[in-house]
């Protein structure tokens, strides 16, 4: 049971569409999950091995986040949409992606980012316009 989202090219400009795990949303979530740990230690004797554990991914998803940098500079893993065409994925429900358009109009270079949700029910599917949503025209 899943669903989908989509990238709609609804502009004349050829664009290119990089999407990754959202690692900003994770970080802030294993930050909290830190503070509160440390913040209930005194009165649920939350063991100093939690913490330790929650230090460890924390890191590896800090070290993940700058794998994930390295391979969007590298343009040849983009997936190119021409006008009228949709680019989709599949995921869980609600999943939330990081999303790169990418375009050149009048040799100038534009690079948009937006985190970008599959649909929320079994089969469905959010359809994201370029021109709408990542504000290229």
């Amino acid at each position: 049971m899943g669903s989908q989202c989509s990238i709609l090219n609804d502009t004349k400009h050829d664009v290119w569409i990089i999407h990754g795990i959202n690692w900003q949303s994770l970080t802030t979530a294993v930050t909290i999950l830190k503070l509160l740990a440390g913040a209930t230690t005194p009165y649920t004797k939350v063991s100093p091995a939690v913490i330790f554990g929650i230090d460890a991914i924390g890191k590896y998803i800090s070290d993940c986040e700058k794998e994930d940098k390295r391979e969007k500079t590298n343009i040849t893993s983009a997936k190119l949409i021409k006008p009228g065409e949709k680019y989709t994925w599949f995921g869980t429900l609600s999943l939330h992606m990081r999303v790169y358009a990418m375009t050149s109009i009048n040799d100038d270079l534009q690079c948009k980012e937006k985190v970008c949700f599959t649909g929320p029910t079994a089969n469905s599917e959010y359809v994201y316009s370029v021109s709408q949503h990542f504000e290229i025209n």
